[in-house]
């Protein structure tokens, strides 16, 4: 790795210019390393910039120090020559020696043994960090053990609704309720609402749309999984992908999997089935939500619920795609709560709720998700909300429909119905 070349790649991310949606969540600076993880293609990187460009604002310009280490001008690269990108730094800004450093290092995971030398980087109090990577070779999990207890993790997904609108250059103004933007903002939602959030696609035609979709599936599959965790059943794995994108917002038992797969005759095991199904939380392709339960072997031993990780996926790449609005409806609830640091449940004794929302081990809310609300299934899905609200000594709950708003009282609860765009913008979550 050449000295002068690490200068070129410092100052360039120095002057770096990007026009970008600006995401809802930002990086807190407190001595701490901050980690940026989530879905490929989500906009990790571009979150950085806009950090950056932050900095810059406050005339923090050449106190930034970026670094891509999927950079090809920097290979090959070693743990040896880490040390060589700060000589490179001061000996730039030498004014700067006792200054705070601002400090991000994108795709680290490339560097052999980058571990040490950020624990190493991290005990320098002037010095800012900030770390993003591949999910396939820089997963959570991994980085609770290596950096334990130095970390704050940020996780970016595929655009909110709020920032999927931004990207569209719509600016919303108050009262949008009232006024005729509200048109152009359903219009989005029902785009938004069948083919997701990923940054990259929201200016392409449909069918361009899917063909990107597609070809992230395809990446997550044999980079973040099969040459990630180096498994030989690929079949089973690109199957049981399949199998909950196509039956997203559905109860998944890895028990009827397997019997599924066994009645095919495939040999594999129990086991393996749930350590694949690891692997695709681990990715950030599927999320499980746990049935709420007071007793943790009754939660454990319950199946989950499986959602995708963006509602692009299940129109691009399922068996079939599901004519079904209403597990659309549910996956774009399930993602947003995502967005925050709540604990996500389904309810299920008697009747059934969709979500219980959990924050600092306090149950705060319950959600029914209703795209098709009528005399027929309302006793139902009011049934289901109301028996979470009192098992849980809730006053309050909310059922998200299609268009229907208002607040109603059943057996002395309240109730307030919200249409998915509207409860969608309401709930953006802030840092």
């Amino acid at each position: 790795m050449e000295k002068e070349v690490v200068k070129r790649l410092i100052v360039q991310g120095q002057e770096k210019e990007v026009d970008m949606v600006r995401r809802s969540s930002e990086l807190d600076f407190v001595g701490k390393i901050n980690v940026v993880i989530g879905p490929r293609r989500a906009g990790k990187t571009y979150f950085i910039y806009q950090t950056m460009n932050d900095l810059k604002l406050k005339g923090f310009a050449n106190r930034i120090l970026y670094i891509n280490f999927e950079d090809e001008r920097l290979w090959p690269i070693e743990k040896e020559d880490l040390d060589e990108i700060f000589e490179a730094y001061y000996e730039l800004y030498p004014e700067n020696k006792d200054e705070k450093l601002y400090v991000f290092f994108d795709e680290i995971q490339e560097v052999p043994l980058w571990q040490k030398f950020v624990r190493r980087v991290h005990e320098n109090n002037n010095i800012e960090l900030c770390l993003t990577g591949s999910s396939s070779k820089l997963l959570s999990k991994e980085i609770a053990t290596e950096l334990r207890g130095r970390t704050l993790t940020y996780r970016i997904l595929p655009f909110s609704f709020r920032e999927f609108l931004a990207a569209n250059g719509v600016e919303l103004a108050r009262n949008i309720e009232y006024s005729k933007q509200r048109f152009i903002i359903k219009k989005l939602f029902n785009e938004y609402l069948k083919f997701g959030g990923f940054p990259e696609i929201v200016d392409k035609k449909d069918d361009v749309k899917i063909r990107v979709l597609q070809e992230y599936f395809d990446v997550l599959f044999y980079k973040d999984l099969v040459e990630r965790f180096k498994i030989r059943n690929e079949w089973v794995v690109k199957d049981l992908m399949h199998h909950i994108t196509t039956n997203f917002g559905r109860l998944f038992s890895a028990n009827a999997y397997y019997n599924l797969l066994t009645s095919k005759n495939l040999k594999i095991s129990k086991n393996t089935v749930l350590e694949y199904l690891g692997y695709l939380e681990e990715i950030f392709y599927v999320f499980l939500v746990p049935r709420f339960s007071f007793s943790l072997k009754e939660q454990s031993v319950s199946p989950k619920k499986a959602y995708v990780s963006d509602n692009g996926f299940a129109n691009a790449v399922a068996f079939q795609f599901s004519k079904n609005t209403g597990h659309f409806y549910e996956n774009l609830v399930l993602v947003q709560l995502k967005r925050t640091d709540a604990k996500i449940y389904y309810w299920k004794k008697d009747n059934e709720c969709d979500f219980i929302v959990k924050e600092k081990n306090k149950v705060v809310e319950a959600i029914q998700v209703c795209s098709d609300l009528h005399e027929k299934n309302k006793e139902r899905e009011m049934a289901g909300l109301v028996e979470a609200m009192g098992a849980l000594n809730l006053k309050k709950g909310t059922l998200i429909t299609k268009e229907e708003e208002k607040e109603i009282r059943v057996k002395g609860k309240k109730i307030t119905l919200i249409p998915l765009w509207k409860w969608l913008l309401s709930k953006e979550p802030k840092r």
